[in-house]
């Protein structure tokens, strides 16, 4: 009989083994994926020496504390 508690409880174990299976399925594409995939190549800033010149050559705030040489 196709509604009896056995017919039940095989066709609900039946499906939780195939969600495992489609979860693993899933899971190990995805990872596959990750594996495979190509990193971009990291963005370099510019050196110090391109950027300070145009640091150096801001004006200071009137309230900046002036450095006291002793």
């Amino acid at each position: 009989m196709p509604d009896s508690d056995d017919a039940l409880r095989a066709a609900t174990e039946a499906s939780a083994q195939a969600q495992a299976r489609t979860a693993e399925h899933l899971l190990a594409v995805r990872l596959e994926q990750l594996h495979t995939h190509t990193r971009p190549e990291p963005v370099r800033p510019a050196p110090w020496s391109q950027r300070l010149p145009e640091l150096a050559a801001r004006p200071l705030n009137d309230d900046a504390p002036r450095a006291v040489i002793a």
